[in-house]
């Protein structure tokens, strides 16, 4: 067993109190240790500051989903949008893309040889400056005219013409 000294500040005194250095009497109050009155505003302070924490990490984890949520949108507007170019009509294109892509978003229409390449884009949050984006291809279906996709485009693909077949023998 260890006995004790005046120094420990884990001793008791008289009666089961403790007491911290020399001179401490029964009854005598403690200068140095704080008392329960004290910390009050402490656990205000570290409530506050956890609460905050919290708001911000679920305003980011929203933000986050918000933003998978508008590129799997915006891909699903450039796919359908692709695929109607593909066959010939832009314009019935145009109006399922932008019914199912985010409000907002922008597509670009491009030719790029015998592929219809379509990307959307849209700010999610117009505060940040974070753009998503989807994008699909889809090749040109053969005797479609590309002129309404770009202007100045030949009429029809080179070397296919209505009801033949692709190049390469496949259907």
């Amino acid at each position: 067993m260890r006995c004790p000294r005046r120094s420990d500040p884990h001793r008791t005194g008289r009666g089961g109190r403790r007491t911290v250095g020399r001179g401490a009497a029964v009854g005598a109050t403690n200068v140095l240790a704080s008392s329960p009155a004290d910390d009050d505003g402490a656990v205000t302070v570290e409530a506050a500051l956890a609460l905050g924490t919290l708001v911000a990490v679920t305003a980011a984890a929203v933000g986050a989903v918000a933003a998978v949520a508008a590129g799997v949108r915006c891909t699903d507007g450039a796919r359908e949008l692709a695929r109607q170019a593909a066959r010939g009509d832009t314009e019935r294109g145009r109006a399922v893309a932008a019914q199912l892509a985010p409000t907002g978003a922008e597509p670009e229409l491009r030719l790029d040889g015998d592929l219809v390449v379509v990307t959307v884009r849209v700010r999610p949050v117009g505060l940040l400056p974070v753009t998503i984006s989807g994008t699909a291809t889809a090749a040109v279906e053969p005797g479609v005219t590309t002129g309404a996709a770009r202007p100045g485009a030949q009429a029809a693909r080179p070397g296919v013409t209505a009801g033949s077949a692709p190049p390469g023998g496949a259907s």
